[in-house]
């Protein structure tokens, strides 16, 4: 999408200033910062933006240092006085009083059973199982890469805007949104086909599904209570009318410096980096204009920010992921993600993944908000099992 381009208004007046000095700024927010302009139909994001993070914008979290996904599920276990035993580097088994209670294998705990694994790997059986249990998700169809004729005919056939994923991907790579052409579908495709990661265990495909606008809400679900959620918000800068998209973007990323978990996950902003969304670095916003930098909210090296909503997030919602969660057979800890209109409602809501491999870093170390102690609530569940 490209966007309209302003010139430099004209200098204000050098007069001595006359009358009481301008108030000082809400709390959170940064004197001289535009206030977004949302315009007549904001998105959910837009709307979040505008009503959660800007008013707070000078509150943004500086993490002196930061615990790694494993880290913190060890440290949760010495905490239960739980005896940690290597077997190699990345599998370990937890002992209770000399009793063996759990484990972890990679980034996972013994929480996830080996069908649930199987099952989360691939977006299109997870689509499956998600269907069967009759959870709300979009509707879609996981394609053979070499059949794109086949991936035109079912977006014709779909009638709406798509997206557009490979099967096996992770870490938000390969995926287009908002899809409407035949042009961009194809765009998507090599994009999906280039973030491809098959396994042997999964014959790789890409799916393609009715595109669902809303805010990008990650719950973490443990056992059948919601421990953690946080809106995942793509990198975005707010014009004033003169400065570049390029000088925005670096004055943002140079304030995320002084926190230990976003400096090292911020991107380059380059030309390239910005043709996703028909930017250069050289553009020019309105006053006000809200503007993404990247099509989704990649939290991984993409900027993208994550932003406690827990206590946020409606009860039906909360039962959402649950259920979410509850589809996949021997699934007992896992981020499920949904898209949501509205925080306070499920109307409209859907799941989009049910993921046992989500990083839990992003609830400990939230951009905003409180951070939410997930590895305790894995480690008590290991417990509470080990206990039966």
């Amino acid at each position: 999408m490209s966007e309209t381009y302003f010139p430099s208004p004209a200098g204000g007046s050098s007069g001595r200033h006359q009358g009481p000095p301008p108030p000082p700024p809400a709390p959170g927010l940064v004197a001289g910062r535009p206030k977004v302009d949302l315009g007549e139909e904001p998105s959910a994001t837009s709307r979040f933006v505008a009503e959660h993070v800007e008013p707070r914008y000078g509150e943004l979290r500086k993490w002196n240092s930061t615990l790694a996904h494993d880290e913190l599920l060890q440290r949760a276990a010495r905490r239960k006085r739980m005896t940690i035993k290597k077997i190699t580097e990345s599998n370990q088994l937890f002992f209770l009083s000399g009793v063996l209670v759990g484990g972890m294998d990679g980034v996972i705990t013994s929480l996830v059973s080996h069908q649930a694994r199987r099952v989360s790997r691939s977006k299109a059986m997870t689509k499956r199982y998600l269907s069967s249990a009759e959870v709300p998700t979009p509707k879609g169809k996981a394609i053979n890469p070499t059949d794109f004729a086949r991936a035109v005919k079912y977006m014709k056939a779909l009638g709406k805007r798509v997206a557009v994923k490979p099967s096996a991907g992770r870490a938000a790579r390969g995926i287009s949104v908002n899809v409407t052409r035949e042009s961009e579908l194809r765009t998507a495709w090599q994009a999906a086909m280039a973030a491809r990661s098959a396994t042997s265990e999964s014959r790789y495909l890409i799916v393609i599904e009715e595109y669902t606008p809303g805010l990008d809400v990650r719950c973490y679900v443990v056992g059948g209570q919601v421990v953690g959620a946080v809106a995942r918000l793509p990198l975005y800068v707010i014009g004033d009318g003169l400065s570049t998209v390029g000088k925005l973007a670096d004055d943002e990323i140079a304030r995320r410096r002084p926190n230990e978990y976003l400096k090292s996950r911020q991107p380059e902003v380059s030309d390239a980096f910005l043709a996703a969304v028909g930017l250069t670095r050289g553009s020019v916003l309105a006053e006000g204009k809200l503007q993404y930098l990247t099509p989704i909210a990649d939290t991984g090296r993409g900027g993208g920010i994550a932003v406690d909503v827990l206590d946020l997030l409606s009860d039906e919602l909360k039962d959402l992921a649950v259920d979410g969660l509850s589809a996949v057979p021997g699934l007992g800890a896992a981020a499920v993600d949904l898209l949501v209109p509205e925080l306070g409602s499920a109307e409209g809501a859907v799941v989009l993944e049910v993921n046992p491999y989500a990083n839990i870093m992003q609830f400990h170390y939230p951009s905003y908000g409180e951070p939410r102690k997930i590895n305790d609530a894995i480690m008590e569940e290991i417990l509470e099992r080990a206990s039966r």
